[in-house]
């Protein structure tokens, strides 16, 4: 291995944080993402950007002051400075020499200046409110990743629990047909139900890893597995309270940010509409001005005021102030349709909720009811009175009632992130958001 290679592989094992061996609950994740996540890092360079540009603008209010130096080579000699009277003949050279400091500074520009500035300004708070919103569905899909991972986990134990069962009951069928006293057709129903849960097992191991590897990445890691989930599902415990929209509005990133590309969009209206204001500009050189040889130097300066002012641009101004007028009305739609968007997900998340508590609730009488099933037929069969496709049918809808309830338990995890991402309560205490209400709601529903 080629020594620059060797060291940007120990560089990148330190820079590279692991998981490896690590038990990682829900709140380390959430952490880690925010700290190392790709997607939210470049947000945060985006508003870095955004804050830069700002402050460019905010400069152009200040004096301009430029160093200017050049040599001309003419065709003809000229005079190296004006004839400063009558008979005071300047010196005549075809190579010239200069060296002046110019300063400008803009006494009036209708406005414009000051529109610029409040127009970075908004960037820049659009900005934060994407990077505030990238967070908080970075934060969601943590939560509902983590919540599989955690779903995989407990299905692979029920299901490790119900194959070791149905062994046993394998073995005891394997030595009843070498007394003869099932038929080998009931062994060999027992086999294939043994190697489909065999089967199931395999397939809930396979997609915990791949929930595993979703995760790390989304912790801004590489791939990995070698790391243990702690933490329990959300308990299906009562439905959440009625959400206070006006807050809830108010506190969202995505609403934040359509409202500042409107306020942007207003600004943009009166800054073209600015065009046609004059502007005013004092301005001021000082320097030096020297023939062939750097000879006759002498020094040269002027200063005095500058206006400008548009009498006719064919159109352009006004075609400007009618585009910016257009963008205007397509923002403030746009933060209408997002307003609509952000009513419906909070409207749909608290039917999922509802709907998930319902199932809950159905999948752990069917549970139960299964479970007793499954024990009655298992009597009856190692007494003789019932048949072993009576006793697979209740060990199979058993299993299936358990995997269905753990089901149900995520899909009651995931309403309830789905929830919390849409009145931004996800965001807890690690994101500033621009109103407490989104802690306060956090508070308010934890189940």
């Amino acid at each position: 291995m080629k020594p620059l290679s060797l060291i940007l592989l120990v560089l990148f094992g330190f820079l590279s944080p692991a998981l490896a061996g690590e038990t990682l609950t829900l709140e380390e994740a959430r952490h880690l993402a925010l700290k190392a996540n790709p997607e939210i890092l470049a947000r945060g360079h985006e508003v870095s950007a955004a804050r830069a540009a700002r402050r460019a603008e905010w400069g152009r209010l200040l004096p301009q002051v430029d160093l200017l130096a050049q040599y001309r080579r003419l065709s003809d000699p000229q005079a190296v400075i004006p004839i400063k009277g009558p008979g005071q003949f300047p010196a005549f050279s075809r190579d010239l020499y200069d060296f002046a400091f110019t300063l400008s500074l803009p006494l009036y520009e209708g406005g414009r200046l000051r529109r610029r500035v409040r127009i970075a300004e908004l960037e820049t708070a659009f900005r934060e409110s994407l990077r505030r919103q990238t967070a908080l569905d970075l934060l969601a899909n943590v939560e509902e990743t983590f919540y599989l991972g955690l779903y995989l986990k407990d299905l692979i134990s029920a299901q490790e629990k119900s194959l070791e069962a149905l062994r046993r009951l394998y073995r005891e069928t394997r030595l009843k047909e070498r007394l003869g006293r099932v038929p080998p057709l009931d062994r060999l129903r027992m086999e294939t139900q043994l190697k489909a849960e065999e089967a199931a097992l395999a397939a809930s191991r396979e997609a915990l890893v791949r929930a595993k590897e979703a995760l790390a990445v989304l912790l801004g890691r590489p791939p990995a597995t070698d790391f243990e989930l702690s933490g329990e599902l959300p308990s299906a415990e009562g439905a959440p309270p009625e959400p206070d929209w006006e807050r809830v509005l108010s506190c969202r990133p995505d609403l934040a940010a359509a409202r500042a590309a409107l306020s942007q969009a207003r600004e943009a209206v009166r800054l073209a509409w600015g065009e046609h204001l004059p502007a005013l500009e004092l301005f001021s050189d000082y320097g030096r001005r020297a023939g062939a040889g750097l000879n006759h130097s002498e020094e040269v300066w002027e200063a005095g005021l500058r206006l400008r002012l548009n009498l006719f641009s064919g159109g352009t101004i006004s075609s400007r102030v009618a585009e910016a007028r257009a963008r205007e009305l397509a923002a403030r739609e746009r933060l209408r349709a997002t307003e609509l968007s952000a009513r419906r997900e909070v409207a749909a998340a608290l039917s999922l909720l509802s709907q998930s508590l319902a199932e809950v609730e159905h999948y752990r009488a069917a549970l139960a009811s299964a479970r007793e099933a499954f024990r009655v037929e298992s009597l009856k069969y190692r007494t003789g009175a019932g048949t072993v496709t009576d006793t697979l049918l209740a060990q199979a809808a058993w299993f299936q009632a358990e995997a269905d309830l753990h089901r149900a338990f995520f899909d009651y995890a995931k309403a309830w992130v789905a929830y919390r991402r849409a009145t931004a309560g996800i965001a807890g205490s690690l994101l500033k958001l621009p109103c407490a209400v989104a802690q306060s709601a956090e508070k308010g529903v934890q189940p």
